[in-house]
């Protein structure tokens, strides 16, 4: 038996300690008992409690917590918040009663603990409608026809099941999934089998998603009534289109998605125009597009691909590399220039004893979370311009500013998301003039003169320019 954590448990009872109070405030940013809260979460729980403490002395400030007491009085010890994943239980649309019961339960169980922050719905659920049907038809259903048409000894057959196995490959490649999957269902008939999926399809992909999300807007409807206290956050993958995102964020208060682009061209994470590391906050600005008046939260690359491969080589591990402290650093500040109201890093769990690449993100967090006044202050109501010296570049894209007010005074948040070096000036800071500002980490100082300040800028790089009086 788990004594801790039933003491736990019944001096929070006894005591009358209740549920943190969890609003979300007008401009998207989390208000926890009646402070302001950028997120700085961490997916995986870790097993080892030295490691727990490394994160949360590193300033992550939400973790993944199992749908447990437990789980949420191990982080809550460790001064961390814990989001819980309520699972398919959240999808009415075959047996919503069973759903009623299921999250009736999760709720009455974990709704008044002080360490739960918010409720997730399934990871990716949209775009899952899609792949599981892709996986099998594009996948593995070829697979195992094409094993089962090799290994027969009628050589006639052999030859028509081929064909036929080419024929649906075409289908597909011109956009017809209804015409390859007919043809692959038919190619099991021949071989004495029925389909083993029948129904999971492309061609009707985009039905079963509506029936998902009318399924989970029903459920997150309910959640809701029996725990109206805690937000409901969804994370996509960096797929499907607005208007497919827009019908499943009905059943969310917070949305967002993961996007892991390093190393630049080797990943197709990214299905945008942009796969460079600004594919991060095209992303952020995506998802806003995508929920009108909700907040966004982020979800980093905390990994190598390789590190996805328990059999990869040094050379795959070198060319799928993790991302450097400086890729991380401008993704981050990305996401947050872009709009984002927390970021969170997935992968951790898989990159074994790495423990530079942890202790570079950990120092990464560090930076934010001594940034935490800054960054989950309100924006500014400065109208900053930005203007870019010529250069020789295309610049479809170039440098972002973030104003943040805190307190009396301005702050900036500055990214270049060009490939190259450029110098930027800001304009519209007229009453800012004769203000200095400073940026920490390069040592870049620049005046405003005349509602203007100029700064030179490295390739997607940063600056955090704060008041230097």
């Amino acid at each position: 038996m788990k004594l801790f954590p039933l003491l736990l448990v019944a001096f929070m009872a006894a005591s009358g300690v209740c549920g943190a109070t969890v609003a979300i405030e007008d401009d998207g940013m989390l208000n926890v008992d009646g402070k302001r809260l950028f997120v700085l979460g961490l997916y995986e729980h870790p097993k080892d409690d030295a490691k727990l403490g490394e994160a949360a002395g590193a300033g992550f400030n939400l973790v993944h917590a199992s749908a447990d007491v437990d789980s949420l009085n191990r982080l809550w010890e460790h001064g961390l918040y814990g989001w819980v994943n309520t699972g398919y239980a959240i999808d009415f649309s075959d047996n919503a009663e069973q759903g009623m019961v299921a999250l009736r339960e999760l709720a009455q169980s974990l709704s008044a603990h002080p360490g739960l922050l918010v409720w997730e719905v399934p990871d990716e659920a949209l775009w899952n409608a899609w792949y599981r049907a892709t996986q099998w038809r594009r996948g593995a259903e070829p697979r195992q026809q094409n094993e089962l048409i090799a290994a027969l000894t009628d050589a006639s057959l052999r030859e028509k099941l081929e064909a036929m196995r080419e024929r649906a490959e075409s289908a597909y490649a011109t956009a017809q999934p209804e015409l390859g999957e007919a043809v692959a269902d038919d190619i099991w008939r021949e071989l004495g089998k029925e389909p083993p999926h029948p129904d999971l399809n492309l061609s009707n992909a985009a039905e079963r998603a509506a029936k998902l999300g009318d399924g989970m807007a029903a459920g997150y409807a309910f959640l809701k009534q029996l725990d109206p206290a805690h937000p409901v956050w969804m994370n996509h993958a960096p797929r499907n289109s607005i208007k497919q995102l827009a019908f499943f964020n009905r059943g969310a208060d917070i949305v967002g998605c993961d996007i892991y682009p390093v190393p630049l061209g080797k990943t197709g994470h990214s299905d945008l125009g942009d796969r460079t590391l600004a594919c991060v906050g095209a992303y952020t600005r995506r998802m806003q597009t995508a929920a009108p008046g909700k907040p966004v939260w982020m979800v980093l690359q905390g990994f190598g691909w390789a590190d996805l491969n328990e059999t990869a080589d040094a050379k795959d591990r070198a060319e799928r590399r993790k991302p450097t402290p400086d890729e991380s650093r401008f993704m981050a500040y990305d996401a947050i220039v872009n709009g984002a109201r927390g970021i969170l890093y997935w992968g951790t769990a898989y990159i074994g004893e790495d423990t530079d690449f942890w202790k570079e993100l950990r120092a990464l967090i560090q930076e934010l979370s001594a940034l935490q006044h800054v960054l989950s202050a309100r924006d500014a109501a400065v109208e900053a311009q930005v203007a870019l010296a010529e250069t020789w570049g295309s610049l479809d894209r170039g440098v972002r500013v973030l104003p943040k007010q805190v307190g009396d005074q301005v702050h900036f948040l500055v990214v270049n998301e060009w490939l190259d070096p450029l110098r930027y000036t800001l304009t519209g800071l007229d009453s800012l003039n004769g203000k200095t500002y400073k940026d920490a980490a390069t040592g870049a100082t620049a005046t405003v003169e005349a509602g203007a300040l100029s700064l030179p800028i490295r390739n997607y790089g940063v600056h955090v320019l704060q008041p230097a009086d």
